[in-house]
């Protein structure tokens, strides 16, 4: 991939530029941000430029044999650690580390760059479960990154979602974080980099990936995809500055549906009083493997958000579609004012419970008797 090939992010590009022609290149970098800002395509690009030989203009040259093998993510020297847990191929007996998960790894990033987490686990059939960078997998680091170089230049290795460590995995590189063999550069991807040891930051230099302004994202995407200027605006305005989140919605969503019916039932249950109903809705949610649970969550703090500003007759904040807004402003005007915030909070909270591994019918049954209590 080659810079030419990011959406926008000009201004942190130029800087990793000026960083490689002065070489003044870190050892580790993190970079930081929300899902779908672009900070794997930038790092795979920063990659390839450190590794061109032919790289002039502030770019890599995209054609030479490096070029090629890192834009087909093969490059020898270029390795990967990212999430996995065990699925039906690939069992718990077998400690699961990304090289098990290679090929599609590499199918699913070429495919998108901008790839979202809970999209990498449904790629590898792994949605009912959580993704880990074990020990195991830290034991793989240091032995790939203990071989010589195979074309004599720098080794890479790229984290990607370094939050997803355990600890035990985490203290095993803390030490070749900090002083690692002469040519070798980690790169990590983080969108929770709180989430991260003190310690492993400290060890790296941070670039914060920040979201593209509206107006310059509904450009790339007039470019990019050949969307007319008022739905560019509209995707570009949803989707926070976040051009991965703008493509999805312009490739559209199954789940959505789904989640819609899931979520609408669930506060039509609320409304009526009917205990039963509201219990049916937490079953059917909980059913979901756990990222599809998160999914939910996700869609339905967007949805009460786009409830509560039309409610306030921001419409032009709210971002809803034409589709839905028959359906935003009709619920909007069936919900109390004091809910939203509640709702606000009650998601939130059980978005953490999942990530702590809280068991799901326990955190879909006490959202759904909050919701009861609340509306």
């Amino acid at each position: 991939m080659r810079f030419a090939d990011v959406a926008g992010e000009r201004e942190i590009i130029a800087s990793l530029v000026k960083m490689a022609d002065e070489g003044r290149v870190s050892h580790a970098l993190l970079f930081s941000e929300e899902p779908g800002y672009g900070a794997l395509p930038i790092a795979l690009a920063f990659v390839q430029y450190l590794a061109c030989k032919e790289r002039g203009n502030g770019d890599s040259c995209g054609v030479c044999p490096t070029c090629s093998k890192i834009s087909k993510l093969v490059h020898p020297d270029l390795h990967f650690a990212v999430p996995v847990n065990s699925t039906k191929k690939i069992t718990s007996d077998k400690k699961p580390v990304t090289n098990h998960f290679i090929e599609q790894w590499r199918s699913a990033v070429t495919a998108n760059p901008y790839l979202f987490e809970e999209d990498w686990y449904e790629t590898i059939g792994m949605e009912e479960k959580s993704g880990l960078i074990s020990v195991n997998e830290s034991a793989e680091i240091l032995r790939k990154l203990s071989l010589m170089s195979y074309e004599g230049g720098n080794k890479y290795m790229i984290i990607w979602l370094p939050e997803r460590m355990n600890r035990e995995c985490s203290n095993k590189l803390l030490k070749i974080l900090e002083e690692p063999s002469p040519g070798t550069h980690f790169i990590l991807v983080s969108q929770s980099s709180g989430q991260l040891l003190s310690t492993i930051i400290s060890r790296c230099q941070v670039i914060a990936v920040k979201p593209e302004s509206p107006a310059r994202l509904a450009e790339e995407l007039i470019k990019r995809y050949s969307v007319d200027r008022s739905e560019a605006l509209y995707y570009a305005g949803i989707s926070g500055g976040s051009f991965g989140s703008a493509l999805k919605l312009i490739k559209g969503s199954e789940s959505e549906e789904l989640f819609f019916n899931m979520f609408a039932s669930l506060l039509e249950g609320c409304l009526q009083k009917s205990l039963a109903s509201a219990i049916k809705s937490s079953e059917e949610i909980s059913a979901l493997g756990r990222e599809r649970q998160k999914q939910f969550c996700e869609y339905s703090l967007g949805f009460i958000r786009k409830c509560y500003m039309m409610s306030l007759g921001s419409d032009s904040v709210a971002f809803v579609t034409e589709k839905e807004r028959e359906s935003i402003k009709r619920w909007s005007g069936r919900i109390n004012q004091t809910f939203y915030s509640k709702a606000y909070n009650i998601l939130n909270k059980a978005i953490e419970d999942l990530e702590r591994n809280v068991n799901s019918k326990f955190v879909f049954s006490d959202l759904s008797n909050r919701f009861f209590i609340s509306l």
